[in-house]
């Protein structure tokens, strides 16, 4: 479940640093979702132990209709959303906390802290270097999620005429 995670868009790199809107490359596509693997797999062995299965949930690549940057049409994002099984639920709050250390360690910043929502707890986070973001999610079971979301790029790394 990808609640409330979208990228900001842009961040690598629309404008050039002379800060004209000349286009620049980006990640292509599988630059991208490698990536996004890299988080993902970077926060598992960081805080769980014995890590849980990863069970895909949605791999995604969308239009970027709705650019934070006010870029240019034709970019996309990739997602990716896998369940965490096989942990003991009532641990959630310990790895909540971990995680919550784990990214603020590591050059995430905290978008949205909703780590005491009694129903639904979630954390929102933004990589300060590439922009991706990541959720860690808790469902009304208590299942948790981990997603991760790419800021907006073009699917080849760079505009097509």
């Amino acid at each position: 479940m990808l609640v409330g995670l979208t990228a900001g868009c842009g961040v690598l790199g629309v404008r050039n640093e002379n800060g004209n809107n000349q286009t620049m490359k980006t990640l292509n596509e599988q630059q991208a979702n490698q990536r996004a693997e890299e988080h993902i797999q970077r926060a598992v062995a960081a805080v769980f132990s014995p890590p849980p299965r990863l069970e895909r949930d949605l791999f995604l690549t969308s239009d970027c209709t709705d650019p934070t940057d006010f870029g240019p049409q034709g970019r996309v994002q990739v997602s990716r959303n896998y369940w965490l099984r096989d942990l003991p639920k009532e641990r959630n709050r310990e790895y909540f906390d971990k995680i919550y250390d784990y990214w603020t360690r590591n050059g995430y910043r905290v978008l949205k802290d909703d780590r005491a929502n009694p129903k639904n707890p979630g954390l929102f986070v933004e990589h300060n270097d590439d922009a991706f973001r990541m959720t860690l999610y808790s469902s009304v079971e208590g299942d948790l999620s981990l997603s991760v979301t790419s800021p907006c790029i073009w699917p080849t790394g760079e505009p097509t005429p």
